[in-house]
């Protein structure tokens, strides 16, 4: 039995064009790709390679491919948004957000400060006084518990 067989794998750029296909034996066939995956490092010549030589059958062949098309989606989303966030910043070069300059009126201050939707200000490296921490502490002591 005889196999076709792409010289240059359509995995790496090869076509269907008859100067790039090649008839081979089984064996012939699963040394071709045994030595792409040793040259190259493709984890398609690996399960190729191990599907013809009948290390693995058929439904670890189906597992890996779809495990190897997941890995490449996921690599070009990240491609894709990557790319997406740069022509974002070059759109938004020399652009004036809307807010600069403008202030808060004390009243809206006030009001975001007693909604119950909005969080505090982080404190994050802020120094605190021994006082300040003294009033959390007990304000905390203070609270009822659930």
């Amino acid at each position: 039995m005889k196999h076709i067989h792409h010289i240059i794998p359509k995995h790496m750029g090869g076509t269907d064009d008859p100067s790039n296909l090649v008839e081979l034996t089984i064996e012939e066939h699963a040394e071709a790709h045994k030595k792409l995956y040793e040259e190259y490092g493709r984890e398609e010549d690996k399960i190729a390679w191990m599907g013809l030589s009948g290390q693995i059958g058929k439904e670890e062949i189906v597992k890996r491919v779809l495990s190897e098309a997941g890995k490449k989606s996921a690599r070009m989303n990240k491609e894709i948004q990557k790319e997406s966030g740069r022509k974002t910043g070059l759109a938004n070069k020399g652009r004036v957000p809307w807010n600069k300059g403008k202030k808060m009126s004390e009243e809206y201050k006030k009001t975001l400060r007693n909604s119950p939707n909005v969080k505090p200000p982080s404190r994050k490296g802020v120094k605190l006084s021994e006082e300040t921490k003294k009033k959390m502490s007990e304000a905390h002591l203070n609270r009822k518990r659930k």
